[in-house]
């Protein structure tokens, strides 16, 4: 009897979390988000400038917040390589913004982490978080700081696709599509 109780507390805890997910997304579709030209812009760890880079007709913003381990996410940076060859192939109707919002203390070692890596790809910085101060309904999930926006800026889509092959091929579908219908 004790163990099917805890079976149901887990499925019933499982149904909460999942519920809770899918109202995030549902709200979180179709929000119109605020991007700025204010970040500071890297480059394998060194300071660039880039202009009209989020300007591209669809986007996929991959945001990392100062509660999360900046350095360890720039240090694996190099698991997105495929996705950035697809973006690549893609220019200029389509490109990743990869965000972070770091603390201050933090900065030195993303910059040594991306050095590391070697990852080839702009990395904007937000270091006076401006990009949660003008997208106040930004979810606190995590697993949903990675969206796809169209061409006015408005979430499409949901959802990290690095390690959800389903997702990424969803993803692809749809960059496509708006890059057919908008852009051609």
């Amino acid at each position: 009897m004790k163990r099917i109780y805890l079976l149901g507390v887990a499925i019933l805890f499982c149904s909460c979390v999942n519920n809770s997910l899918i109202r995030d997304v549902q709200q979180f579709m179709g929000k119109q988000i605020a991007l700025s030209s204010s970040w500071k812009t890297m480059l394998n760890g060194r300071d660039t400038v880039l202009t009209g880079f989020t300007e591209a007709p669809v986007k996929l913003v991959v945001y990392h917040d100062s509660v999360m381990c900046g350095s360890c996410e720039a240090g694996r940076m190099h698991e997105w390589n495929n996705i950035v060859a697809y973006a690549d192939s893609l220019a200029p109707w389509f490109s990743i913004i990869y965000l972070f919002t770091p603390k201050r203390a933090d900065l030195g070692r993303i910059r040594i982490a991306l050095r590391a890596d070697r990852f080839n790809y702009p990395i904007f910085v937000d270091q006076n978080a401006t990009f949660v101060k003008q997208n106040p309904n930004l979810p606190k999930n995590r697993q949903l700081h990675s969206f796809l926006l169209d061409k006015n800026n408005r979430v499409v889509l949901v959802g990290n696709p690095l390690h959800n092959p389903t997702l990424w091929q969803l993803y692809k579908k749809t960059i496509q599509q708006m890059i057919n219908n908008d852009v051609h």
